[in-house]
């Protein structure tokens, strides 16, 4: 029995852990497909907290790291804080020829000037990708009190 238990609790602590925790080479674009979809969708945002998943490529470390976490805090800026602007143009000119109608649409999302205190970092990994670094950052921003 207590082989059983032993045994038992070596699978499932095998099969616990993810693949992004056992990863530190990105070998092409299955694996960075792999790696973007279980990181970012492990973190689910709700009413009171919004998560914002972020990437970053150097060839620089610290600039990796750098674009990552700006680049969480526009996720979460996006959907904190803008809104979706759009306008519509339709002409019509008449010639000899007959009628020419255009018409246009424009749709833009503006991220408004948003203030992101006391956002929290969850997760943070880095990756090599080729002769650069690769990091993921994920932030939880508090939205509800």
């Amino acid at each position: 029995m207590k082989y059983i238990s032993i045994i038992l609790i070596t699978i499932l602590t095998a099969c616990s852990s993810n693949y992004a925790e056992k990863k530190t080479l990105i070998n092409g674009n299955s694996d960075l497909l792999k790696l973007n979809a279980e990181i970012c969708n492990k973190f689910k945002s709700n009413e009171s907290k919004t998560y914002g998943c972020g990437s970053g490529l150097s060839s620089d470390l610290e600039v990796s790291k750098t674009k990552s976490l700006l680049n969480a805090k526009v996720n979460v800026a996006d959907i904190v804080g803008s809104s979706i602007l759009k306008s519509e143009k339709q002409t019509r000119t008449e010639s000899a020829k007959g009628v020419n109608s255009k018409y246009q649409t424009i749709e833009e999302n503006k991220i408004l000037e948003t203030s992101l205190n006391n956002y929290k970092v969850v997760f943070t990994k880095t990756f090599k990708e080729g002769n650069k670094f690769r990091t993921y950052t994920v932030i939880k921003y508090e939205t509800k009190a």
